[in-house]
């Protein structure tokens, strides 16, 4: 008996230590050294680290301290992936993501502060997103514009016209293909664009746009075409592709406008789109366009309303709006946005300067029947054909 009771007693000793309160383990998320959990946020999209910084305070504090960090990893991993891509297939697709709109705006620049290691305090998530977001804005952009110039081109064409054949199956095919080929051709120029009018935006000591534009329209425009002198716009293939990119743009936003805005209006009415909003508004305006077209389709248009109609009334009280504010600068007449105002004026004179006047840009033709092609030209290009 003596025997069993000291084995009972052994075993209750060894439940009583084995009962004492065990420390919990770390999460595997705060046992992975920083490194390999930067290399995997940084593979990971934008939205999904956002996602995982907010399904626990301690992920939400370590994506904090190391933000700077994933930010600089993740647009690095994406140059090195565009960059393989590009030596594998020659090429990037309009959906590739933001290695090169990031060359084009780096970050701003840094505010050091006493815990913010010096060499990464210029990125953040708030940077990549966006660059995101401008991406988006070109591509959207760019797929509305080649849209519409390949559908008005196939309308308009003498020569389109007879080779268009009436199978559907045969004009999607077509029609498809000439879009895809044309915003490809279109998607960096309008990202150059970009850039300028963000570069104009903050070339004057005063942002407001009264004094940017109108108060000195000379001085305006010498600043607009020192922009036009440096990096990329140095370039002149990039210049001349970007104005041709301008021309179109220009052309195809006065056609969609039309009735309601005369084409004599509708320059005034271009160049606020841009000094206002930069792309933005003309994405919505595009977008306008085409929610018509569905309901068209569907058999719901309506004469008397229309999403157009409704941006073009909202236009007129930005343009209110915006003469209203040489009133408050105290100037007396209010002179309205010109189209030479922002960009072509500047341009004209900086390829007078160059000597680019008149000029050829090779590979500016997206074929789209045989014989038939959409061609990216200015007022200033040279007519080959005239010499034949």
């Amino acid at each position: 008996m003596t025997h069993f009771l000291n084995r009972v007693r052994t075993v209750l000793r060894r439940g009583k230590r084995s009962s004492t309160p065990v420390e919990p383990k770390a999460s595997g998320w705060k046992r992975l050294p920083s490194h390999v959990f930067v290399t995997i946020l940084a593979s990971c999209d934008l939205k999904d680290i956002g996602s995982l910084s907010l399904s626990c305070r301690e992920l939400h504090d370590r994506v904090s301290r190391l933000e700077f960090t994933i930010a600089r990893a993740y647009i690095q991993l994406r140059k090195q992936m565009n960059h393989q891509s590009y030596c594998i297939n020659g090429g990037l697709s309009p959906g590739d993501d933001i290695a090169f709109i990031s060359e084009l705006f780096p970050p701003p620049p840094p505010e050091y502060s006493t815990d913010m290691p010096h060499e990464n305090a210029e990125y953040s998530l708030g940077y990549v997103g966006d660059l995101k977001r401008c991406w988006n804005t070109c591509i959207r952009l760019s797929y509305h514009l080649a849209d519409h110039a390949v559908e008005h081109h196939l309308e308009t064409d003498p020569l389109a016209q007879p080779l268009w054949s009436s199978s559907k199956t045969e004009k999607e095919v077509v029609y498809s293909k000439a879009v895809a080929l044309l915003q490809n051709k279109l998607l960096y120029p309008i990202a150059y664009v970009v850039f300028f009018l963000e570069s104009f935006a903050s070339s004057g000591s005063d942002s407001d746009h009264s004094s940017h534009h109108h108060k000195d329209i000379a001085a305006s425009i010498e600043r607009q075409q020192s922009i036009l002198q440096n990096a990329p716009f140095e370039d002149t293939n990039i210049f001349l592709s970007t104005h041709h990119c301008m021309q179109l743009l220009f052309s195809t936003v006065q056609r969609l406008m039309g009735p309601e805005i005369p084409h004599s209006s509708a320059e005034s009415w271009f160049s606020l789109l841009l000094t206002t909003s930069t792309m933005e508004r003309i994405v919505s305006f595009f977008v306008s366009v085409a929610k018509d077209s569905q309901r068209k389709e569907k058999g719901e248009h309506d004469s008397s309303w229309s999403h157009r109609k409704e941006f073009l009334w909202e236009m007129r009280g930005d343009l209110n709006e915006y003469m209203a504010s040489f009133s408050d600068h105290g100037e007396q007449t209010p002179l309205e946005p010109k189209l030479n105002h922002l960009w072509f004026q500047a341009a004209c004179n900086e390829m007078d300067r160059r000597g680019a006047i008149p000029h050829t840009v090779e590979d500016t033709e997206v074929h789209v029947l045989h014989g038939s092609v959409v061609k990216l030209e200015c007022e200033y290009c040279y007519d080959r054909y005239d010499e034949q």
